[in-house]
């Protein structure tokens, strides 16, 4: 969601899930980590510590290289944090995808051209809410989907990383892979802020009044180890996994700066075609943000997030009545 930058080579190294790249903070992966199977494969043709192979891998897992347009879809629940000694409470459902184009760049690199959406969910119905009851501040809030475009970025062997202002640290594509039995897990951990675009003097009762807004996500991957092996002959190697994701108070939600946070869980998965879409995702995305059924077909630039969609739609909202 909710992610911006990370750069490898010159641009920036895409989330792999429906929803994720960002302006990260990466955690390179260690050595051990990295080759956890202890180097290339026996008999295979895939070596989890060559950092172009890696690139070459992820490309694939991030929806596919072949031309047109790939989806990744996404489904879970978000929480409410209090504190540290009070009880987590479920919120609201969240599904949706992203649709996603590679174009490849040469030298294991490639674009990755991206828009995604995220619908809000009753927790009780499963519907797509339009209006929520927030239990927290007892007051009924319009709900603001997720609708980012762009959210694009790149590919390839080595990650160029902004770590603070005027810190940059590069280091070789190398995900942290686990190898059991027939099947390959790898993750990614992407931890940042960035600048609050909601200045809390205008926007009281949307902003968290923070001068930054942070907000880390770590994302899961299932695939078959034999498509690993087998990368070379592959457009695509299907995945599934999970994504999780720690955030502040979104500005629909009408929390201001009151103390607490958003925590999210959920399932992905990479689709064949947007006929795997449900029903209802499908529907509501024709309807309502048409252009979101299909990728992007050129770079733009600079990427947005939700919190700069919410702004540039929707105005201040009154004091609440007393």
């Amino acid at each position: 969601m909710h992610r911006r930058q990370i750069l490898t080579g010159s641009a920036g190294l895409v989330g792999m899930s429906a929803l994720l790249p960002m302006l990260m903070q990466a955690q390179p992966a260690t050595g051990q980590e990295a080759a956890t199977s202890g180097g290339a494969m026996a008999g295979s043709g895939f070596n989890p510590a060559d950092p172009m192979q890696n690139a070459e891998v992820l490309a694939r897992m991030n929806l596919g290289i072949a031309p047109g347009t790939h989806y990744g879809w996404f489904k879970g629940r978000v929480f409410a944090v209090f504190g540290d000694d009070e009880v987590i409470q479920p919120l609201f459902d969240l599904e949706g995808f992203g649709a996603n184009r590679l174009l490849s760049l040469g030298d294991a690199r490639y674009q990755s051209l991206h828009r995604e959406v995220g619908y809000y969910k009753d927790l009780r119905t499963g519907a797509i809410m339009e209006s929520w009851k927030n239990p927290i501040i007892d007051e009924v809030v319009a709900v603001s989907h997720i609708h980012n475009d762009p959210v694009n970025a790149t590919i390839g062997p080595m990650i160029e990383a902004k770590l603070g202002e005027g810190q940059v640290t590069k280091f070789p594509l190398m995900l942290p892979w686990t190898m059991m039995g027939d099947i390959a897990m790898t993750s990614f951990d992407v931890n940042t802020r960035w600048k609050n675009v909601l200045d809390p003097k205008e926007w009281p009762r949307e902003s968290t009044g923070g001068e930054y807004v942070r907000v880390s996500e770590y994302l899961q991957f299932v695939a078959k180890r034999a498509d690993l092996e087998n990368w070379r002959n592959l457009d695509r190697i299907p995945t599934h996994g999970g994504w999780q994701r720690l955030g502040t108070w979104l500005p629909w939600m009408l929390m201001g700066n009151r103390p607490g946070h958003l925590f999210y869980r959920s399932h992905t998965k990479s689709l064949a075609s947007a006929d795997e879409l449900p029903k209802d995702i499908r529907a509501y995305t024709e309807k309502h943000f048409p252009r979101f059924m299909e990728a992007p077909e050129k770079w733009v630039a600079p990427n947005v997030t939700s919190f700069e969609v919410y702004k540039a739609e929707n105005r201040p909202k009154p004091p609440k009545p007393i």
